[in-house]
């Protein structure tokens, strides 16, 4: 980003700036080595508001992508629920596959308008494998290579 003057431009202006202070506070009155000591102040901060960035320059870099509220804070519960189901398969019933569910449901509606997972169209746009582990209560936890390869394709 470029500075709002040059180096030349800043010292100038801090120079005139300088000037004009001490000039202006001697002609109302103060001794000029107080006049003086009063203006540099003056003319250090002209001096550095010369070499702020400017505020307009363009910045070429693409906006952050933004997740989505529900699911991402849905996926990123999930990772840490799945971490501790890989222990213990009742986690999985009680905690993982509620939340899969949801994210599932979330990621139907906004991507193809599908209401919920009991509609026809939810089988075939999931795979009956990632259907089934979303519906059914009793589905077993795949291994983790495999329930990766679900969840990216989710």
């Amino acid at each position: 980003m470029t500075p709002l003057l040059g180096r030349v431009g800043s010292l100038g202006a801090a120079l005139l700036t300088g000037a004009v202070t001490g000039f202006a506070l001697h002609r109302a009155g103060a001794p000029p080595h107080w006049a003086a000591l009063v203006a540099l102040p003056a003319a250090a901060l002209a001096l550095l508001v010369g070499r702020l960035p400017r505020a307009t320059d363009v910045v070429w870099s693409p906006p952050p992508v933004e997740p989505g509220g529900v699911v991402h804070v849905q996926a990123s519960t999930l990772a840490t629920r799945l971490a501790e189901a890989a222990v213990d398969p009742d986690r999985f019933a009680s905690r993982v596959h509620p939340r899969l569910r949801r994210l599932a449901q979330a990621r139907l509606r906004q991507r193809h308008g599908v209401p919920d997972l009991a509609d026809p169209r939810a089988e075939r746009l999931l795979g009956p494998e990632l259907h089934r582990l979303v519906t059914d209560p009793k589905a077993p936890l795949p291994d983790p290579k495999r329930l990766a390869e679900l969840l990216e394709e989710l």
